[in-house]
């Protein structure tokens, strides 16, 4: 049984940041079997809201643009049993991905740009 694998992408099918990304995928076998609108577009817990998606739909592994995982959603995916790996934003998905296992700092780093884009989304919505 090969891995069910979810990702986030944008309309060119390259990876885009969960909180920004047009679509989550689910790939089995080198084949998408399932698009839909990321639901994180309309949601403010952005992050978390991919994580537990991925989960929803069955995946055994994330790909995870680096950016991606926030400690909530690494902790959603890791009770959940997926394995987790980033990849480099913007790259296209195809069959050589290259995908690193995640670290404590990736977490780090991607829970820090969540408050950053929270905090700018809360200044530019009519505050100006």
């Amino acid at each position: 049984m090969g891995d069910t694998i979810c990702t986030t992408v944008g309309e060119d099918f390259t990876f885009d940041l969960f909180s920004r990304a047009k679509y989550i995928v689910l790939i089995k076998d080198g084949a998408v079997v399932h698009r839909e609108v990321n639901p994180a577009l309309s949601s403010t817990n952005k992050r978390p809201t991919v994580a537990k998606r991925c989960v929803e739909l069955g995946a055994t592994v994330v790909l995870a643009p680096h950016g991606s995982l926030c400690l909530p959603s690494y902790l959603i995916l890791r009770r959940a049993g997926v394995r987790m790996y980033v990849v480099k934003p913007g790259v296209a998905f195809n069959n050589d991905v290259r995908a690193s296992p995640v670290n404590s700092w990736e977490v780090i780093y991607s829970s820090l740009l969540a408050v950053a884009e929270r905090v700018d989304e809360v200044f530019s919505h009519g505050h100006g």
